[in-house]
């Protein structure tokens, strides 16, 4: 259906097809200044055509146009601001939209950037954003229903975080970059120029680490943060999605590098370029064809652009393949063989570590396609990429300790000698750091030990190099945040403890050297589902905190009802205590006043001498509106006392008027105890009850049968290493932009 937002999306489709067409014309006639002119204007009102799009369907998330699709789907009325605004990128045809946005606003700046190689560079830049806006198209976000629903389904409970908010347009921001250098490549190629292009493609490349990279810590941020399940990485084919072109990307730069420095692997550097561009379109392809649905837990699925997908893959392909093989014979290489002891050596290992590193992330990603050719598709276990990548993280580090220590060209071994006290050194104390908590196996030894040294070698660097007020102290910032992150690594998933303990409510346990007392639950709600929220009182040593996990229960479209544990994570300097809810068991819970559970329909929980049913709703006072405009809905319960027959009871409340109103029932039996009526949830079937009544007795009875909280603790060593090693990283490629940018 034609609507604003698609008439836009299409004059925008419109705008940047006359953008190339005149960007092909200033290919053959060089100095027409017509279209130059047109070129730049029809560029400007495809940017202003996306931009207007993009702020209409903001515009209508805001206002709760729920007649558009998409904003049914993704968004409604009780969503906060923050992430109403994250709702846009939440499903496949927002995040489409992000991405040509992004790429838009970014062509602009390249036209000033790519000089006299604009017209090549600008003519493949666009042809990228052509297919974008084919796909854009194809999967509108401006599809209109045929009526409005009241509400729209809202944002999953996972991505009601501020993370949301941030991270997808960082990832898509990458995604645009890649673009970039890949211009500059094809464009190079067209004009013969094998070198000259790096100059100015590497301060793009740089971004596109950065951005790319920024968006793959905040992803491994975020899911370790809410998930619950106390990871950051799961090898997940959405994960993998970013972090292949970002090895990519990562191996390029070192080749543009090598090639601006010594003049070598020219030839490399454009396959390095291409496949960087190119495997951001297939991950794309693996993730939003609906080929991997069945396999990651974050794919999208099939929405009729698959085709389009392969479409844009070859077509780029065959852009740069067909080129290079054309020119490779033109395309000059250095024959003299780089010195074994020299930076240039160091180097050269990295690209092929890096894109061995690739090469086996991406036959594991894409091992549900391959099988998929000979059977039943099936994927590849974590332990096949850890197992696989280990070697590759080993050698690197033992490169990144020792090869910012040499200089260009050959170096005598004599004079390397004094520098090594600082790879040594760094290495000896890791070791021994290591040894020290256990010996973690031969492989994650030898990566300790390798990123120990990778990290003083750096450090020693980076102090040095950042006294000489010198930017050239990037590339020593970025690898000794490397060494950091793998000493994280080793150190959270080696020396890890984890325990699943059941905590009754108000006893207190020991917990791997932590005093922890659970508080008991407290219940909250919204209009999509219920907050379990469930206080643990929390003592090490001397210092004392209350940890407030939640369990959020949400009823969805098909009636079942979806769970999110929420965890909690007290940070520390040498480790964080990670405390992730996996149940509430309101039978087993002390039976104390003020204590809380949640019963749905049908369902029994036993506590104490109790065990009560909840069997329906009696809504007869619904039909009786009192003159307050109040109404009562009553919970039949049958209630037996220690194992005897089931006596039916009634709680009530009265809902509407000033205020709410409840009754407590006396429960059977001769203790005094009572249950009152405190939520009505009748989407899912379920209510709130609230219990006054004698304690448990005896601590030993208090663990059979109190209320009590079943949650995994675990104790993660260098957390806070790797969340530096990663800010180190950015903070290096922040600076190298600046370093490379031409002035």
């Amino acid at each position: 259906m034609m609507n604003f937002g698609n008439l836009t999306m299409w004059l925008a489709l419109i705008a940047i097809c006359i953008s190339s067409a005149s960007y092909l014309v200033l290919n053959v006639k060089k100095n027409s200044t017509v279209a130059r002119g047109a070129a730049h204007l029809s560029l400007f009102c495809f940017a202003i055509l996306v931009t207007i799009a993009s702020i209409s369907l903001m515009y209508f998330i805001l206002d709760h146009r729920f007649v558009y699709s998409y904003i049914a789907r993704y968004s409604c009325r009780d969503l906060p601001l923050e992430y109403l605004i994250s709702s846009f990128w939440a499903g496949q045809e927002g995040s489409f939209l992000l991405w040509v946005l992004l790429s838009s606003w970014l062509g602009l700046i390249l036209i000033s950037k790519a000089r006299d190689m604009e017209p090549q560079v600008m003519l493949v830049y666009n042809l990228n954003n052509i297919f974008l806006m084919i796909l854009l198209i194809k999967q509108s976000p401006f599809q209109m229903l045929s009526f409005t629903p009241v509400d729209g389904n809202g944002l999953n409970m996972l991505l009601q975080d501020p993370w949301m908010v941030i991270h997808p347009p960082v990832v898509f921001l990458g995604y645009a970059a890649f673009a970039i250098p890949f211009a500059f490549a094809v464009a190079a190629l067209w004009r013969r120029e094998y070198d000259r292009w790096v100059n100015a493609a590497l301060p793009w490349t740089v971004f596109s680490f950065l951005t790319l990279g920024a968006g793959i810590f905040i992803g491994a941020y975020w899911s370790y943060k809410v998930l619950g399940w106390g990871g950051y990485w799961g090898w997940d084919p959405v994960e993998n999605a970013s972090l292949l072109p970002w090895l990519a990307g990562t191996a390029l730069l070192h080749g543009m590098i090598l090639q601006k420095v010594r003049g070598r692997l020219r030839k490399t550097n454009f396959v390095l370029a291409a496949f960087s561009f190119l495997l951001v379109i297939y991950c794309t392809f693996l993730t939003r064809s609906g080929v991997l649905a069945d396999f990651s837990v974050h794919s999208f699925v099939e929405l009729g652009i698959t085709g389009w997908l392969v479409i844009f893959m070859f077509v780029f392909m065959a852009i740069s393949i067909g080129l290079l093989v054309v020119r490779a014979k033109e395309i000059r290489s250095v024959k003299e063989a780089a010195n074994i002891v020299s930076r240039e050596s160091g180097f050269l290992a990295a690209i092929v570590l890096l894109s061995t590193s690739m090469v086996l992330i991406g036959l594991g990603t894409s091992a549900p396609l391959i099988t998929r050719l000979f059977g039943n598709p099936s994927k590849v276990s974590t332990k096949f990429y850890v197992d696989t990548n280990l070697p590759v993280a080993i050698i690197v580090l033992l490169l990144l300790s020792l090869i910012p220590l040499l200089t260009w060209g050959a170096n005598k071994v004599s004079k390397l000698a004094p520098r090594l006290i600082w790879p040594v050194t760094g290495g000896v104390v890791s070791g021994v750091v290591t040894l020290w908590n256990g010996f973690p196996g031969a492989g994650v030894f030898l990566l300790s030990l390798f990123a120990g040294a990778a990290v003083a070698t750096n450090l020693f660097l980076s102090v040095k190099l950042i006294r000489k007020k010198t930017i050239a102290s990037s590339a020593a910032i970025i690898h000794l945040g490397v060494g950091l992150v793998f000493v994280g690594i080793v150190s959270s998933s080696a020396y890890d403890r984890t325990q699943k303990v059941l905590l009754p409510q108000n006893i207190l346990k020991n917990v791997m050297g932590h005093e922890m007392r659970f508080n008991g639950a407290a219940i909250s709600t919204n209009t999509k589902g219920m907050w379990l929220h469930l206080p643990v009182s929390v003592k090490s040593g001397s210092h004392q905190f209350m940890a407030r996990p939640d369990i959020y229960s949400e009823r969805m479209r098909g009636g079942q009802i979806q769970r999110y544990a929420h965890p909690h994570i007290k940070r520390g300097l040498i480790r964080d205590l990670y405390l992730s809810p996996v149940e509430y068991e309101p039978g087993q819970k002390n039976a104390h006043s003020g204590s809380r559970f949640y019963l749905e329909k049908g369902k029994k929980i036993r506590f104490h001498d109790y065990e009560l049913t909840f069997t329906g709703f009696d809504i007869s006072g619904m039909m009786h509106r009192e003159s307050s405009g109040s109404v009562s809905v009553g919970a039949d319960i049958l209630v037996s006392y220690k194992g005897g027959n089931p006596v039916k009871v009634k709680p009530v409340i009265r809902i509407g008027g000033t205020r709410e109103e409840t009754n407590k029932v006396k429960l059977p039996g001769p203790q005094q105890a009572y249950i009152t009526l405190v939520k009505v949830d009748a989407t899912a079937k379920a209510i709130g009850l609230a219990y006054e009544g004698p304690a448990c007795a005896a601590k030993k009875d208090a663990e059979r049968s109190c209320p009590a909280l079943i949650a995994e603790i675990s104790v993660k060593p260098g957390m806070s290493t790797l969340w530096l090693g990663a800010l180190l990283i950015l903070a290096g490629s922040t600076i190298g932009i600046s370093r490379h940018w031409p002035k």
